[in-house]
């Protein structure tokens, strides 16, 4: 039986990182070698933490508006544009960032760096499509309240979280806020948080370095610096409501969304790669997970069970959550609290942990085949200024972990003390039968 392999190669993992003289950081990533397509991301200021008090959702809202035309190109004609270079074209924020991201064939390069460049420094903004922007996001805030997964999610921040945490401020605002938005806001949102200093563009491709930056030096090296800002204060804290199950009543709906969680380290945190497989191992691999194979496949008591792991640049949280039969909440509730203490208190064994990294270390190589996939890499590396070999390295860093290091990342992380938080939102209980026992 041949060793794995201790380093992952590919030409597309191969990042170099240079500094336009505006303080604008850009990272240049190789794209794989059959690949015909090139990809760019803007990462930078302007993520719904910094949305002024009382117009939550501007970040949002901006974003949006990125889509939707500029200064010299009508919505249409950005749309039809698009079309014409087979391109595709995105913005978004994040609690931390606001993100554009686009990718086009390598020949259309040059035109589809221009458009990104255009919906960054001349967004229309058009007063009818924030009307538009506004209604939607009224719409998604009402869909929050209605469906089950969504106000899990949401409640379960609002438990977790004091007031204060930048992580705790709705994206999608609110509708007494989004009533406050104007365009002259939204341009001044822009002004101070759309600049080069703190942000990144991540650019995969297959021109050299230094013929892509002489030409960045005349478009995204010319913007104005301007001032970096510093990361908002993230409070350190553990929720008061912990081991009972908090039951949320939503009339109208059918199935419950279960969720237990907590708070995580930040990305750069050493624990982080430890806990990425107590992770994959509690319910991140999908079909080999744990709880997918506890409540789903034993016990047959949800479509599916799952884990997911945010360690981001400010603060990090961490969840696993069913949705299932009213009648089984609490037996859903259980389970899941209980694999969390049981690989907080007796790790994987050594197979189950070499069966789930092989997996995840596995499905790397297939993030290399083109440049849209391999260009995630990138970001991740952008993002969190992870070293320019992390990737390479990151098979090295795994298969150095051993059982007790997964559990000890598990106790300290997932565990940590007590029960998680435990939040299900769902039919009035009236409307439902306990466990096995109908009314």
């Amino acid at each position: 039986m041949s060793p794995e392999p201790t380093m992952l190669s590919s030409p597309a993992l191969e990042l170099t990182r240079h500094e336009l003289p505006n303080g604008l950081v850009v990272f240049h990533q190789r794209a794989p070698p059959n690949s015909v397509t090139f990809a760019v991301s803007w990462v930078g200021e302007g993520g719904s933490a910094r949305d002024p008090s009382g117009k939550e959702g501007t970040a949002t809202a901006l974003s949006r508006l990125l889509n939707a035309g500029t200064r010299t190109r009508s919505k249409r004609d950005f749309a039809r544009e698009i079309d014409r270079l087979a391109a595709t074209f995105a913005a978004r924020a994040s609690w931390e960032k606001l993100e554009i991201e686009a990718s086009g064939p390598q020949d259309a390069q040059e035109a589809v760096l221009s458009l990104v460049y255009d919906a960054l420094t001349q967004p229309r903004l058009d007063p009818t499509e924030l009307r538009r922007i506004r209604r939607e996001l009224r719409e998604a805030l009402l869909r929050e309240m209605s469906q089950p997964d969504e106000r899990a999610d949401r409640v379960f921040l609002e438990k977790l979280l004091p007031a204060s945490h930048p992580y705790r401020r709705n994206p999608l605002g609110s509708p007494e806020a989004l009533a406050r938005l104007t365009r002259e806001g939204l341009l001044d949102f822009h002004r101070a948080h759309l600049t080069p200093r703190g942000a990144k563009l991540i650019v995969t491709t297959h021109e050299p370095p230094a013929t892509l930056l002489r030409k960045l030096r005349g478009t995204f090296g010319a913007l104005d610096g301007g001032p970096a800002l510093p990361p908002p204060e993230v409070p350190l804290s553990r929720p008061a409501h912990r081991a009972p199950l908090l039951y949320v009543s939503v009339p109208g709906t059918s199935q419950v969304e279960v969720v237990v969680g907590g708070t995580a380290p930040v990305r750069g945190h050493p624990d982080f790669p430890a806990l990425t497989l107590a992770n994959e191992i509690l319910g991140g691999r999908s079909v080999l997970s744990r709880l997918f194979q506890i409540v789903r496949e034993r016990e047959g008591l949800a479509y599916g069970a799952s884990s997911e792991l945010e360690s981001l640049a400010w603060a990090g949280l961490w969840t696993a959550d069913a949705g299932t039969d009213p009648k089984h909440v609490e037996t859903v509730h259980r389970l899941l609290t209980g694999e969390v203490r049981r690989l907080s208190e007796e790790g994987p064994s050594p197979a189950e942990l070499r069966r789930i990294r092989e997996s995840f270390l596995g499905s790397l190589p297939l993030l290399l085949e083109t440049s849209t996939q391999a260009h995630g890499l990138a970001v991740e590396v952008g993002y969190f200024d992870l070293p320019l070999d992390h990737f390479q390295q990151w098979p090295r860093v795994l298969r150095a972990l051993r059982p007790a290091d997964v559990r000890r990342a598990a106790r300290e992380h997932l565990w940590n003390g007590g029960a998680p938080l435990a939040v299900a939102v769902g039919p009035p209980r009236q409307d439902r039968p306990k466990d096995g026992k109908r009314p």
